[in-house]
């Protein structure tokens, strides 16, 4: 089946982030799409947890058990869990349906691998599939690196605060910051948030 990776929607800070997602939630159920809600980190994943209950939302976990209920399950269905559990096997090979599975994934990981595996994991599904990144200005990932050139293409392209930004040129410098990132960490110890990995994988800050 057909997996489409868009491009990162990037947000100016946090909270309008998770807000938004929440909103793309809604929308794909709209549209008949099943929609997977995927975080690197714990912090996230309760984070969205509490925003996805107060707007209503009805939500499933993600685990290796269930996993072989996204291609065949009825259109409209939600997930939300840690990246680490979506891992599609052979059996995901069959009785897939037509309608598409949207994945939203909360953040980037500091390293580039870790988002890789969703990618991969997504292209094993049964049917079609989008995997949307999202993040903000905010994000650990781009503190850490200094988001003042993205800051800066906002403000003369007289991007609202509330609205997202996407461009392939933001994807390019998100993924050089994440190998730089990898090429530096010699461990890759679990965190609950991005700010917490990069205190315990990667304490020298430039």
């Amino acid at each position: 089946m057909t997996l489409t990776l868009n491009d990162d929607k990037v947000w100016f800070d946090e909270a309008h982030k998770l807000d938004h997602i929440c909103v793309d939630v809604f929308t794909a159920q709209e549209n008949g799409h099943s929609v997977i809600v995927l975080s690197h980190f714990e912090s996230t994943v309760a984070s969205l947890a509490v925003l996805l209950r107060e707007k209503g939302t009805t939500y499933g976990g993600v685990s290796p058990l269930n996993l072989a209920e996204l291609c065949i399950s009825a259109p409209g269905r939600v997930w939300l869990g840690l990246a680490r559990a979506f891992q599609v096997g052979p059996q995901m090979t069959s009785q897939a349906r037509s309608s598409t599975i949207e994945i939203i994934v909360a953040e980037h990981h500091p390293m580039h691998s870790r988002d890789q595996e969703i990618v991969d994991a997504a292209a094993k599904l049964a049917c079609d599939a989008q995997v949307s990144f999202y993040f903000s200005l905010d994000d650990p990932v781009m503190t850490y690196f200094g988001a003042t050139s993205i800051k800066a293409l906002f403000e003369r392209l007289g991007v609202d605060k509330s609205e997202c930004l996407s461009n392939h040129l933001i994807n390019t410098a998100v993924r050089t910051a994440q190998e730089k990132i990898e090429s530096e960490v010699g461990k890759d110890l679990p965190a609950h948030s991005a700010a917490d990995w990069f205190k315990y994988n990667l304490q020298k800050k430039k």
